[in-house]
């Protein structure tokens, strides 16, 4: 049997990333949403950690990506705060796909600038994934490239591209025109400018409006070969997907358990009719059910990740990290709107973060 159990240098990494969250995250999560993006004094307090340097030492980072180390820190980082954990997390995925999918020269060419000890922490990166008529699942990627001599021709949407409007390394996840299954999928880079791209800025977003995002558009718009990551159909762009969904799950979880501690916490504290509300059985259940499926889902999660460590086969690997993504979402909804019921006519107010959670929650379908 698996032992999920973190190791001692995960659990040292997990409560680092637990400190940054309560101390910086969830005290800037508001003036982060209303200035729309993160902070540059923040990310250049997490580039010192190294928590935002997944790579290896050649390029300058704190080490080989490890999946199930990268949950904790996500779930740590959405209980701090569910959009800058996205905004991290979004600018991370781009370089990590490039790892994990490009050729040396390509490794070499865009991971090392995020590794950089000066100016590192302002790079941002972005992987376009999920499309206007799906979400984080491979069988919905319909956008398609097809190779014209020595460039390919890209046509499809992509949308809440964290990062896609100033990404210095912006990788668009594709589909081989004429192709099936996993096999057709590749991912390209896609230069700031090109004929036949259309990048528009989300604006008036539900949540996690401190993840600046934006919508693609590609209309016949031609890339250089130079751009393909690898070869079409590596396993690389599946490995970084999978793992893109396994720490959006992550993101959620977080999410949830902030917002079942938030809630627990004010129900022990709030008094009606003499008694504390969390007495009564109402209140008792739900918080409960809260506690319950967060955990179910977290184990759920480890799995995923553990398989990606592990390297199993493909598809099993595919349906374990969209298995896991779609419920760490359904529970981080549940459990805030939970929470706000809890709270009552206060969790409608700014006075809380209930209401910025839900949205945030809300906003990661």
């Amino acid at each position: 049997m698996l032992n999920f159990a973190p190791t001692e240098e995960q659990e040292e990494i997990r409560n680092l990333a637990r400190s940054l969250a309560v101390e910086q995250l969830r005290m800037q999560g508001r003036d982060a949403e209303r200035k729309g993006d993160i902070s540059p004094e923040l990310m250049q307090i997490l580039a010192q950690t190294g928590l935002t340097t997944p790579f290896p030492e050649e390029f300058g980072g704190s080490g080989a990506i490890e999946a199930m180390t990268y949950t904790l820190i996500a779930e740590e980082f959405g209980f701090g705060d569910g959009a800058l954990a996205m905004n991290i997390i979004g600018s991370l995925m781009g370089p990590v796909t490039v790892l994990l999918a490009g050729n040396e020269q390509q490794q070499q060419e865009y991971i090392t600038p995020f590794c950089d000890q000066q100016d590192g922490f302002e790079q941002r990166g972005s992987l376009a994934f999920a499309e206007r008529s799906g979400g984080y699942t491979l069988a919905e990627v319909t956008a398609t490239a097809r190779k014209d001599g020595d460039r390919y021709i890209l046509n499809g949407t992509k949308r809440d591209v964290i990062h896609g409007w100033e990404s210095s390394t912006r990788v668009v996840l594709l589909r081989m025109e004429d192709t099936m299954g996993s096999e057709g999928l590749c991912a390209l880079l896609v230069p700031a400018k090109v004929d036949g791209l259309q990048i528009s800025a989300d604006v008036q977003k539900l949540g996690l409006i401190a993840a600046p995002s934006a919508s693609y558009s590609f209309t016949d718009a031609a890339i250089p070969k130079s751009c393909m990551l690898g070869e079409p159909g590596n396993s690389g762009v599946i490995r970084a997907a999978t793992l893109y969904n396994i720490l959006r799950g992550g993101v959620a979880c977080g999410m949830a358990r902030a917002a079942f501690e938030y809630a627990m916490d004010y129900a022990k504290e709030r008094i009606a009719f003499g008694r504390p509300i969390a007495s009564y059985q109402g209140i008792a259940f739900m918080v409960s059910e809260m506690a319950m499926k967060l955990d179910a889902t977290r184990l759920l999660l480890w799995r995923a990740a553990t398989s990606w460590d592990r390297n199993v086969e493909i598809d099993s690997m595919v349906r374990e990290a969209e298995s896991a993504q779609h419920q760490a979402k359904e529970i981080a909804k549940s459990a805030t709107i939970d929470a706000i019921q809890i709270l009552g006519g206060a969790g409608f107010m700014q006075d809380h973060p209930a209401e910025m959670w839900m949205r945030n929650a809300a906003a990661m379908e």
